[in-house]
């Protein structure tokens, strides 16, 4: 189960600061409109994923397999 935290989701609107509904179009208070933009937090984490890559960096040996052990 994914667990955000309501601050995430809920839309500030940027005239009178009001915290709103995440569905919502047009400020509750003073119908100001609001940002649409959703955030997509997967493709986010992808990107830093990807970034944290090292060019050329030395592969990790593998523990050695046990004597007479079946091949993979």
């Amino acid at each position: 189960m994914c667990f955000r935290p309501a601050e995430v989701s809920m839309k500030k609107c940027p005239q009178c600061g009001k915290v709103n509904k995440p569905v919502a179009k047009v400020c509750e208070a003073c119908g100001a409109e609001l940002e649409n933009a959703i955030k997509d937090f997967d493709a986010d984490q992808a990107n830093l994923d990807s970034a944290a890559k090292i060019p050329n960096a030395p592969k990790v040996p593998t523990a050695p397999k046990a004597p007479g052990a079946p091949r993979p």
